[in-house]
């Protein structure tokens, strides 16, 4: 932005201990000097806001100077006040400028609800629809809504994201409506808007605790059913976040749908790697069932896979792997624990591949149970240094006296080189990090 010809004044030459001093710093200044002088004139209140706005008419009409109309439109805002709705009003409808533009209708958001009617304005301004929508979004006030409801239909899909973005965080029946209707929108950056705004929509009213039996048109079956759909849809993102509304809604319809479409074989990779982690954000024992289904899914299909189709479904059982050893809630930390020792116990192919065993010994630490000490310390005996570390590090994570304990006995008990080669080298690691804790640092 180019400023007005004139010599350049610092904040060193002029100390800004006044209005004057302050203003003549932001008509004269450089970018720096400008800023620090913004900073100061909020302080001054509403002395300051003729001399501004009568600044910013100057300015705006010589067309030339727009940074300093962005600042002047920085400061109005921060000065909250009335006062300044026509000439940030006047400000939009001059200048083309996106930053301007952006600032300004910024500043007449910290009004509240009396920008709206302004702002309402700009609605008629093909121009300035977005940026009207974007700045009404922010108002958060109820008054917004009918506006934004309009929106919903306009011509141009970027003006429909922006309003559905903002009815997102509004909670009635005719806003459900409006999400609902646009998860039809034949613009795939609409459809994705209006699965995102359901997505928080569910999630937050359960938060809530909002009853939904008061509002026939949340209810979650019905919810999931209006979803469902958009799994398949042909844009890839649009599929992943649904994957991700329906984890936020997390009742059983909608882990039955995510395992519909994980288990199918037309499912994409990407989409897959999405739907696991869904369920793992669940993360109740009823979301596990399909992971487990899918990692046996993985062994019948591993088995006569070409190796690059085997190489992408040891990936997938990998990621399985890995969101297991995230879950929180204890009963379902107790199931995963199971599922992960199954997968050492049994020939499963992802149990037999040191990646493998070692992501397993990573969830395991993680998960902290102790009846996953023994099938730790056995994997002491792998031929695979990595996997052996990878136990040692996941014993000394999920129960470091325990697991010292069991290694003594097991020392004591086993005749097998390898494991006793390898409970040495954990009793050697446990007392070199017994020595170094106890060092006192210099």
């Amino acid at each position: 932005m180019a400023n007005l010809p004139h010599e350049a004044v610092s904040a060193d030459e002029i100390q800004p201990i006044s209005l004057e001093a302050n203003l003549l710093i932001l008509r004269t200044g450089d970018f720096q000097s400008r800023w620090e002088a913004a900073k100061l004139l909020p302080s001054f209140g509403e002395a300051a806001i003729v001399l501004l706005i009568d600044l910013l008419q100057e300015a705006a009409t010589e067309e030339e100077d727009w940074e300093l109309c962005w600042f002047i439109a920085r400061i109005l805002g921060e000065l909250k006040h009335p006062a300044t709705i026509d000439s940030l009003l006047n400000l939009l409808q001059v200048t083309q400028d996106r930053e301007i533009v952006t600032m300004a209708a910024t500043a007449l958001t910290q009004l509240g609800p009396s920008a709206i009617p302004p702002l309402a304005q700009l609605l008629t301004q093909n121009s300035k629809r977005s940026i009207a929508i974007e700045a009404l979004a922010q108002i958060q006030h109820p008054d917004v809504v009918p506006l934004l409801l309009e929106a919903v239909h306009d011509s141009l899909p970027e003006i429909r994201v922006a309003a559905i973005n903002a009815l997102s965080h509004f909670y009635s029946p005719s806003v459900n409506a409006a999400l609902l209707s646009a998860l039809k929108d034949t613009h795939a950056q609409v459809r994705r808007a209006a699965v995102n705004g359901l997505g928080i929509q569910a999630s937050q009213l359960a938060k809530q605790s909002i009853d939904r039996q008061q509002d026939s048109s949340f209810d979650a079956s019905q919810l999931v059913q209006a979803l469902e759909p958009l799994l398949w849809d042909l844009n890839l993102e649009i599929c992943s976040q649904t994957a991700i509304a329906l984890a936020r809604i997390g009742n059983v319809d909608a882990v039955s749908r995510l395992a519909e479409v994980l288990q199918s074989a037309h499912t994409p990779q990407l989409l897959r790697v999405e739907i696991i982690r869904a369920l793992a954000w669940i993360g109740n024992v009823p979301a596990l069932d399909p992971l487990q289904q899918f990692l046996d899914q993985i062994a019948v299909e591993g088995r006569s896979a070409k190796p690059d189709a085997e190489a992408l479904l040891n990936q997938l059982a990998l990621e399985v792997i890995a969101v297991l050893g995230r879950l929180e809630l204890p009963e379902a930390q107790q199931s995963a624990t199971k599922i992960l020792l199954n997968l050492l116990q049994t020939s499963h192919p992802i149990g037999q591949l040191p990646r493998g065993k070692q992501q397993i010994a990573l969830s395991l630490g993680q998960l902290g149970q102790a009846e996953a000490i023994t099938a730790l310390i056995q994997l002491l005996a792998d031929v695979d240094m990595g996997v052996r570390f990878h136990a040692i590090a996941a014993l000394k994570q999920l129960a470091p006296q325990g697991a010292y304990q069991r290694l003594h006995e097991m020392a004591e008990e086993s005749t097998e080189a390898a494991l006793q080669v390898g409970i040495a080298a954990a009793l050697q690691e446990w007392h070199i990090h017994d020595l170094e804790s106890s060092d006192p640092k210099p």
